[in-house]
């Protein structure tokens, strides 16, 4: 699902001092070097004792083995080897004492990182997904991004900075969680967007939009064939890699197809011959301020409907800049509308602004 040989850009951030898997690693590693430690030593302790003629019969390897699981787990079978016959024990006495020290440790140590990891990774995990289904059960309007990959990955960026509700379509949950840890919490659905069964639990039915991002064009157009049948009212923009595919996805129910390649070709002449108005752009999108260009659409029910650009006075409630506008039906946008433009219903208006400042409008059009 997601694109091959794409990377987060960004850098994850701190990460948590407490990892319990880590901390399971050195557990487990340091469980296992005691044990083979506590072994060889029990076992040289027998060869010297048996080389000197002080036990009959040298331990074996088992035995010792043995000697050092009881000893750790601290089952108490007793004394295993008969170290308390063995005159002059006191080294292995020692020894053995440290041994049982270390058996209330390590095995602690390993078994609360168990636990933390049960807690952590299954417990906590389905606590998280049943969360976020019952968020996503409760979402309509919202966008459904499909490929988390390199496009998807920028699509879910600015759906972010927009405060945009969407749901993203993966198969790769790592991938999902780095994101979120790179760019903040957001629902998602892991499993092929192809189903119907995936799309429908990201809620295609009651969805606004869906962004299809998969690096194959079959799948982009299966899926933009799969969303328009589930709902004919979805607005789907598809990427789409083959200018051949661009007529198919349309016929399929594509809205819109993006190439990248026709993208980066324009951008590419775009920064030869404006380069500042390029630079404005990317400046513009980047930096933290958020300012966007955005579409506000008239409501049937708005307040703004009959009224005129000047006695809507858009500046007095937020600070934006009306860019473009269209009447209802119309395919081309008037540019810089004059203060007499009548605002009708179902108008669109253009406008160049902070997200924040944007949004104080939306309710004013009729916009939830």
């Amino acid at each position: 699902m997601a694109e091959n040989g794409d990377a987060l850009t960004r850098s994850t951030g701190a990460k948590s001092t407490f990892d319990p898997w880590r901390f399971f690693k050195v557990g487990i590693a340091l469980f296992f070097a005691l044990v083979a430690a506590g072994t060889v030593i029990y076992y040289l302790f027998g060869w010297y004792y048996h080389a000197h003629g002080i036990i009959e019969k040298q331990w074996g390897v088992m035995d010792c083995l043995f000697m050092v699981v009881i000893t750790l787990s601290t089952i108490g079978y007793g004394d295993w080897l008969g170290i308390q016959s063995i005159p002059n024990n006191t080294l292995l006495v020692g020894f053995t004492m440290l041994l049982i020290l270390a058996g209330m440790g390590v095995p602690a140590f390993l078994i609360a990182n168990v636990t933390a990891l049960i807690v952590d990774g299954i417990i906590s995990d389905t606590f998280r997904r049943r969360r976020m289904q019952q968020e996503i059960a409760k979402l309509s309007g919202h966008v459904i991004v499909c490929g988390a990959g390199g496009t998807g990955q920028h699509c879910i960026e600015e759906l972010l900075k927009l405060n945009r509700k969407f749901v993203v379509i993966d198969q790769d949950e790592e991938r999902l969680k780095t994101m979120q840890q790179t760019f903040g919490a957001f629902p998602y659905v892991v499993g092929r967007a192809e189903t119907d069964e995936i799309l429908m639990q990201a809620g295609v039915e009651r969805a606004s939009g869906l962004i299809s991002a998969l690096t194959d064009d079959k799948n982009n157009l299966f899926i933009t064939l799969s969303a328009h049948v589930l709902n004919p009212e979805l607005r789907i923009v598809s990427k789409g890699v083959d200018d051949h595919v661009r007529k198919k996805m349309l016929i399929a129910g594509a809205t819109s197809v993006v190439s990248p390649s026709a993208i980066g070709g324009l951008r590419m002449v775009s920064e030869l011959l404006r380069p500042a108005t390029t630079g404005f752009l990317d400046t513009m999108l980047r930096q933290r301020t958020n300012f966007r260009f955005d579409e506000l659409v008239v409501g049937q029910a708005s307040g703004l409907a009959g009224k005129t650009l000047a006695q809507a006075d858009l500046r007095q409630m937020a600070d934006v800049l009306v860019v473009a506008a269209r009447h209802p039906g119309q395919e081309n946008f008037i540019y810089n509308p004059k203060a007499d433009f009548l605002l009708e219903p179902d108008c669109q208006i253009v406008v160049l602004g902070q997200v924040s400042e944007v949004d104080k409008l939306r309710p004013l059009f009729g916009e939830k």
